[in-house]
């Protein structure tokens, strides 16, 4: 996951530990974020078209978020993209992010994070990836938050909602990868405020995917 700024609204103490509660209690009362959230869809609408990567949104009923989906192409094949999802990008180094591994296999692997920002409460996070191999040479990545994979390091921690997938279907040039993710960073932020660190943050992380599973050095500026 690329690293998501958050606003310093959230900074406030008293705000801050309300919110981390709340945030605390939805977790626990869905350990995996319910894909029936999903049930109510709005039109995707694109949001870029820059460089051949295709950014749209959707709203979601209920949600305070919108659902963010990128699109490209990469010049190698789906298993090998699984390949680097599950394997060096999860192994890539992140300033901001803390990062402790539960459970790692070559289909599953669960990990805790703890995201932190200079002005800006942290966010904890557990997360679960999964591969699943078709048939027809297609494989996806499904991921979810849990909140039994790992305590909270720190009480005031906001948690961090997330699920969706990333799929690749093999094409005559390698794979047409899309990156599907509904994410909700919790704390008291207005959604405005954080639309755009949000699609900066999924553009970026496919641009890190296309880039370390076809062996090329990240783009300027992708390092963190």
């Amino acid at each position: 996951m690329a690293s998501i700024r958050v606003p310093a609204t959230s900074r406030y103490p008293v705000v801050r530990s309300e919110f981390a509660r709340w945030a605390a209690v939805v977790l626990c009362a869905a350990a995996v974020w319910p894909l029936s959230a999903a049930a109510q869809l709005s039109p995707w609408r694109t949001l870029s078209n820059k460089d051949g990567i295709h950014l749209e949104a959707r709203r979601i009923a209920g949600e305070r978020f919108d659902e963010l989906r990128v699109s490209t192409s990469v010049k190698v094949s789906p298993d090998t993209v699984a390949d680097f999802l599950l394997g060096k990008y999860l192994d890539a180094r992140n300033k901001n992010i803390r990062r402790r591994f539960i459970q790692r296999g070559p289909d599953v692997a669960v990990w805790s994070d703890v995201l932190s920002a200079p002005v800006a409460a942290d966010r904890c996070y557990s997360m679960r990836f999964e591969r699943k191999d078709s048939a027809d040479g297609s494989v996806r990545v499904t991921f979810a938050s849990l909140d039994e994979a790992g305590a909270k390091p720190k009480s005031d921690c906001i948690a961090l909602r997330s699920r969706g997938e990333w799929s690749m279907t093999p094409t005559a040039g390698g794979t047409r990868l899309v990156y599907a993710s509904l994410t909700d960073i919790g704390g008291d932020t207005p959604a405005f405020m954080v639309r755009g660190s949000l699609s900066s943050a999924a553009v970026s992380s496919v641009r890190k995917v296309v880039a370390g599973s076809s062996g090329l050095a990240l783009p300027p500026g992708l390092g963190d």
